[in-house]
């Protein structure tokens, strides 16, 4: 049974907890949280997933929920590793913004640490395969509704950032 970390208006942590299922409703002011990891290499382009179809089959970045006791950095680094085999350490991640829905908060992370192809060992049970897309190809693939729609405006505040530090 899994337990997801809630947080407040505030987006502090609680000391609550909430059992993560598909039907998940919250009272008050309390919030669980996703996250999602944005990763570019040194072509530009993102590495995105295809989830197995018990997932959806739709293409997704990496992320998962907020485990009760972490945050969303902690939970970065553990999807990372988790789905794609690979470690990040802290000083790897740039976080770019939150994303608030309706009780749910989405930390989006980035990062443009380079790594290799072989290095990446999938989590067979929800990463069907990984590929490399630029942003026109992702651009298509939202247009095609093949994108999880919680990733479309995640994917947006990404470009936004690298935007504002492109002119820097």
């Amino acid at each position: 049974m899994e337990y997801l970390q809630l947080f407040d208006e505030n987006k502090n942590m609680l000391n609550e907890k909430i059992e993560r299922n598909l039907k998940l409703t919250l009272s008050g002011n309390k919030y669980f949280m996703i996250i999602l990891l944005f990763i570019e290499n040194d072509k530009g382009e993102f590495l995105f997933q295809k989830t197995v179809e018990e997932k959806d089959g739709k293409i997704a970045t990496t992320g998962g929920h907020v485990t009760f006791g972490d945050d969303g950095l902690k939970t970065t680094i553990k999807e990372a590793k988790e789905e794609l085999g690979i470690t990040f350490k802290p000083e790897d991640l740039t976080y770019i913004d939150t994303v608030v829905f309706k009780q749910c908060y989405l930390e989006i992370y980035y990062t443009n640490k380079q790594f290799s192809d072989e290095d990446i060992v999938l989590q067979e049970e929800e990463v069907e395969s990984v590929d490399w897309y630029t942003v026109d190809e992702i651009n298509k693939l939202i247009e095609h509704d093949k994108v999880r729609p919680g990733n479309i405006p995640a994917f947006q505040k990404v470009l936004e950032y690298k935007s504002k530090i492109t002119r820097l």
